[in-house]
């Protein structure tokens, strides 16, 4: 767990980040479209938009095979954001609110 102390980027001071990474089982494309990731557990749908050759390249088996799972409190928000990457860039694919478990 990280503890933003300054302002960077989306975050700022007193807001808590965790990051890991969650390995890809495979895909769900649709029309050429990712539509899905499966991992441990389940399926993870795709809410944000890729650009075309990022499509290309995951079908390809370019892109990496574990996603980046980032979960940010700040504000009294807890968002969970999801990446993937492509070669040296990382693409949101899923972004949501959760509920914190007590």
């Amino acid at each position: 767990m990280t503890e933003v102390v300054g302002n960077y980027g989306g975050e700022s001071a007193g807001d808590v980040v965790e990051e890991y990474e969650v390995p890809i089982r495979g895909f769900l494309f649709r029309e050429g479209k990712l539509e899905g990731v499966y991992v441990e557990g389940g399926m993870l749908t795709v809410t944000e938009e890729l650009p075309r050759d990022v499509h290309e390249d995951i079908l390809r088996g370019r892109a990496g095979r574990r996603l980046m799972v980032r979960e940010v409190r700040y504000r009294g928000m807890n968002v969970l954001e999801v990446y993937i990457q492509d070669g040296y860039r990382a693409w949101p694919i899923h972004v949501a609110e959760f509920l914190e478990e007590d």
